[in-house]
């Protein structure tokens, strides 16, 4: 097949939706389709090498207000429009849908050729935290108006596939997520990557993930400082970068330890070198880090909503808190701390729940989907 794949977010921007992205461009290309990748210009960092089955078009665009990490262009490019023109897809897949989206629905409209959406994140979830949460019933009704002109939508969570539907999206069908066993793997616990980040005789718990608002991090914040006051012998790293970092290490407790972003072997060794996995965002649709971290051999602790639901089960292979409570995330850390049995046997489960979650499964259903449309 030829597919078109138009993203407002690609590498080298630092976000999970950026990275699943190039994934699915580059498994589309290794089974044999060629692909047609419309994304904004780059901003910095290392550009991605793409084989020759793989043509990115790029158009620039303009930070989004309150979430500069990401720059969205206008909703229209002559440019982009005449190179899927050229192109000749069998299917359009919008992954996101703002103006990138929309330029691509209004391609399969000109062009007559299919087109189908994916819901990755959750923005009317999202807007409470940069003040806007007025907006929210907008940003639903245009959400619902975006994903009913496509044949239907993928989303990474059964979870989320409930939200949507109760939203008035119809034709809504779960594209999970896999995980590379290899990389996260407990095996590459290292013992100068615990040296670097914090003591080693204490438990390490790490947080992975954007510091920005909608990631609860003051909850995280809290429980932590609730359990060094009393005397735990607790270490807290943050790996993950964002336009919010400055707020999120003036606001850390003392000696909190941030290793900035990290990716490939560094991230890692840093998942396998800690010793519990702390996620208090609210606002997942999936949580790819919650996977990450089972892959690595960690015992989870998270918040009892959204997407992170589909891969922690409470008491067998993570620990779910009252989300936004810092007390019960304090509570269930406490828990471990003082349970290394209970630890360990979470940290076993998660990592089998892991290896049940492969990419080549993820996509099938995606490319079921793609064969379904151009069928019709």
């Amino acid at each position: 097949m030829r597919i078109a794949l138009f993203s407002e977010t690609y590498l080298p921007q630092r976000n999970g939706v950026a990275i699943l992205v190039d994934r699915l461009a580059r498994h589309l290309a290794d089974q044999g389709h060629e692909v047609f990748l419309a994304a904004p210009e780059a901003t910095g960092g290392e550009q991605p090498t793409l084989p020759d089955s793989i043509e990115l078009v790029r158009v620039a665009g303009v930070p989004l207000p309150r979430y500069p990490d990401l720059r969205i262009p206008p909703p229209w490019s002559r440019r982009i429009m005449h190179a899927v023109r050229d192109f000749k897809p069998d299917v359009i897949h919008a992954l996101t849908e703002y103006s990138l989206g929309l330029i691509g629905q209004r391609a399969g409209k000109n062009l007559g050729v299919p087109t189908v959406a994916s819901f990755h994140t959750n923005i009317p979830r999202y807007l409470p935290y940069y003040g806007f949460g007025w907006a929210s019933g907008i940003a639903w009704r245009y959400l619902r108006w975006f994903h009913n002109r496509a044949s239907f939508t993928f989303c990474p969570s059964e979870t989320t596939r409930t939200v949507l539907l109760d939203r008035g999206i119809r034709d809504v069908r779960v594209w999970g997520r896999g995980v590379d066993l290899d990389r996260f793997n407990p095996e590459h616990r290292s013992d100068a990557v615990r040296a670097a980040n914090g003591p080693a005789d204490a438990l390490h718990l790490l947080y992975v993930g954007r510091l920005t608002p909608e990631k609860d991090l003051p909850v995280l914040f809290r429980a932590y400082q609730q359990l060094a006051n009393g005397g735990r012998a607790i270490h807290l790293v943050l790996t993950g970068d964002g336009a919010y970092a400055p707020k999120a290490r003036a606001s850390a407790p003392a000696g909190v330890t941030f290793t900035g972003h990290l990716e490939g072997d560094d991230l890692a060794r840093a998942y396998a070198s800690a010793d519990m996995f702390i996620f208090p965002s609210r606002t997942e649709t999936l949580g790819n880090v919650v996977l990450e971290a089972q892959a690595s051999g960690l015992p989870v602790v998270t918040a009892a909503e959204g997407g992170v639901l589909e891969n922690v089960n409470h008491g067998e292979n993570g620990l779910l808190c009252a989300p936004g409570d810092a007390a019960s995330f304090a509570a269930r850390i406490s828990q471990l701390i003082d349970d290394p049995a209970l630890r360990a046997r979470l940290a076993a489960n998660g990592r089998a729940w892991a290896e049940q979650r492969t990419w080549d499964a993820a996509f099938t259903p995606l490319i079921e989907g793609y064969e379904e449309v151009v069928a019709r």
